[in-house]
């Protein structure tokens, strides 16, 4: 219910950032919440049946027509509720939201209401095994090959049951190893973050360093704050937990216990459900 409330808060933040970053442009005109220039209503215009990468390629081809006009960002119908895409002229969309995703980590300062996360995307491709393994190749170039690096497959797909996880985690791991011996899983904390997000017949894929430490690209738990009694029942909790207890309390009640393992669900797992509803 908030589509272009959302397009309209991408637009602001990404401009300032990009403006930030590489310096302001000149616009001879203002972008609308159907796209990223007035005329781009038009390309959007299509049947529901018509292939989401048909409709990528068509906004790709006014895209490049509307450079002279210095328009930086340009919204894409994705064909997934709740899912937007942003097409970009930058060429490296991970220094932004690495920079955006800091910011927010360092200040605690909300950006939208309206945006739960966040994900940069180098490069998009056909849906299926062959192109996801030709695009990981060449992007891991970039990050795997010179340096062993830690790494965590994240998966997700929506309007598509075709695709098998098992088979692209598998497939794209052995790529990874095969690029450097050194190279390894890490699905706690690991240096990069090699994301497959399958959207219809459409798969976006991206490479993105430090995703756990910055809560997943998570606008809303970055700016999350702490409160102090929530601080303090957690220092209470360790130190009771470091306290050895009598052999009489190591008995738990199995419905407490059930109870306790209930409440201890993490906001990340909670937040994670609704992101890719």
């Amino acid at each position: 219910g908030h589509v272009r409330d959302c397009i309209r808060d991408s637009y602001r933040i990404l401009n300032a950032y990009a403006d930030e970053l590489y310096g302001p442009v000149d616009v001879t005109s203002t972008p609308d919440d159907n796209g990223g220039a007035p005329d781009a209503a038009e390309s959007n215009v299509a049947s529901d049946e018509e292939d989401i990468s048909i409709k990528l390629q068509k906004e790709a081809e006014a895209a490049g027509r509307k450079q002279n006009r210095s328009f930086r960002f340009q919204s894409v119908e994705s064909g997934a509720m709740n899912c937007l895409f942003v097409q970009t002229i930058l060429p490296d969309p991970n220094e932004m939201a690495l920079k955006l995703m800091k910011d927010l980590s360092t200040t605690k300062k909300h950006k939208s209401r309206f945006i739960l996360r966040m994900l940069p995307i180098q490069a998009v491709c056909r849906a299926n095994l062959k192109d996801i393994i030709d695009v990981v190749g060449n992007l891991s170039d970039r990050f795997f090959l010179k340096e062993p690096k830690t790494y965590a497959i994240i998966f997700n797909r929506r309007l598509n049951n075709d695709l098998s996880r098992e088979d692209v985690i598998r497939e794209v791991a052995d790529l990874i190893t095969t690029k450097n011996a050194g190279n390894k899983a890490n699905l706690k904390s690991p240096q990069l973050a090699v994301i497959v997000e399958v959207i219809k017949g459409l798969c976006c894929i991206g490479i993105l360093p430090e995703y756990y430490q910055l809560r997943k690209y998570n606008l809303v738990e970055l700016v999350a704050q702490q409160s102090p009694t929530s601080a303090a029942k957690a220092d209470e909790a360790v130190a009771e937990e470091a306290m050895p207890k009598p052999e009489a309390e190591d008995k738990v009640n199995p419905a407490e216990q059930r109870e306790t393992s209930e409440k201890n669900n993490s906001p990340s797992e909670q937040d994670d459900k609704v992101a890719i509803k």
